[in-house]
């Protein structure tokens, strides 16, 4: 035969504050409550309504979602129910009421017990904390390590923020157990990740070319070495690929760099450097890595001449009378008289008179030499131009 002792409820309704009392009983006062395995007070917690066959226990406040409700029997056997005495009538009433006494605590005693003869009560039993037949409530700190087996702790049984930092040894936590993504910045110490932490090519482009970061790609650079440092190409001329390809034995995706220079790198073997223009007026019409050829500013060159040289310049036509002073000439250079311009020349019948030969020019000739190089360049030193890819 079936009989029930109790009613098991969990919360469902928002606000729903009765629950049925599912069982008989003798006495209200046997009928117990409890909310989530704890034991209510009547009156503090609850009251118990009765209406007909009907009987409710109404909880003062509303228990909350899913809360779990229970409400038990435990009939009173510390006094029996009815009493006989000597020489009255014994009334049917009395005997079903004692008998039912006894039958209801036979029924819970059965439920209340670790085997077919012993029995317990409720109440705290040291370790265990027993508040119904089916009730049983392990009191704090009661469980220890040694009781539990290996792996009896899973993931559902740890409560947020249980596990400290004072829990886990060094080095518990392997690479297989952190999840992708699960380390976040905050997690971080400052100072934390130093260059040891770092693998080979770890920290790419996209890390070091942010605001404030390193030198972004297209940044050209003069080396001291023959061959180009990681991470830049020679500015050679080479043709570079608008995405991943193989460039002076370096084979990644050039497409950063593409979007700045264009299809190749500039050639910087044996030139100087020249600030663009970018809208100033000191060298208009260029557009960014143009080149330029070689050139001087116009000037002029004047020859100088000594005070001591003859240049182009007159005599003046001139007459003296030399008589009287003939013996001091040669015969040679005795009576010449010459025409204005010079062009003839006769022997004079006056020997007395000399005449000068008149205007004429003297032709001198300037020559300025060649000096130089094949060139024109400033002091310079010879360093290898690099681009970053």
């Amino acid at each position: 035969m079936t009989y029930t002792t109790e009613s098991n409820y969990t919360q469902s309704v928002s606000g729903n504050r009765d629950f049925n009392v599912g069982f008989p009983f003798l006495s209200t006062a046997d009928i117990k409550v409890q909310q989530n395995g704890t034991t209510k007070t009547l009156s503090n917690d609850y009251t118990i309504v009765q209406s007909g066959a009907n009987t409710t226990v109404n909880f003062n406040t509303a228990p909350a979602d899913n809360d779990t409700i229970r409400l038990f029997r435990d009939t009173d056997i510390d006094a029996i129910e009815a009493t006989y005495a000597a020489g009255s009538s014994i009334r049917a009433s009395d005997l079903n009421t004692n008998n039912t006494q006894l039958l209801y605590a036979a029924q819970e005693f059965g439920t209340l017990k670790t085997d077919n003869s012993v029995s317990f009560s409720l109440g705290n039993k040291g370790d265990i904390q027993i508040n119904s037949s089916t009730d049983y409530v392990i009191n704090n700190n009661a469980v220890e390590l040694a009781m539990m087996a290996d792996n009896s702790v899973g993931t559902s049984e740890l409560v947020n923020d249980s596990v400290n930092q004072d829990k886990i040894a060094d080095n518990a936590v392997l690479t297989a157990a952190i999840s992708n993504l699960n380390i976040t910045t905050a997690k971080l110490a400052d100072g934390a990740v130093t260059v040891d932490k770092l693998a080979a090519n770890s920290v790419t482009a996209a890390k070091v070319n942010a605001p404030g970061g390193f030198n972004p790609v297209g940044t050209v650079i003069w080396y001291a070495g023959s061959t180009a440092p990681a991470g830049y190409l020679k500015c050679n001329g080479d043709a570079i690929p608008n995405g991943s390809g193989t460039v002076q034995s370096i084979n990644t995706n050039f497409s950063a760099l593409y979007a700045v220079v264009g299809s190749s790198v500039p050639d910087l073997r044996g030139e100087f450097v020249r600030g663009w223009d970018d809208g100033k007026g000191t060298d208009s019409g260029r557009s960014i890595r143009s080149a330029q050829i070689e050139s001087f500013k116009e000037h002029t060159h004047t020859p100088g001449v000594s005070q001591t040289t003859t240049g182009d310049h007159n005599h003046s036509f001139k007459a003296s009378n030399k008589a009287g002073d003939e013996d001091s000439w040669s015969d040679t250079n005795k009576g010449f008289v010459g025409d204005d311009d010079g062009s003839a020349f006769t022997q004079a019948a006056d020997t007395n008179k000399i005449y000068d030969n008149g205007s004429h020019n003297h032709n001198v000739g300037v020559t300025i030499a060649n000096t130089g190089g094949a060139e024109t360049r400033p002091r310079n030193i010879a360093l290898l131009a690099c681009i970053k890819y």
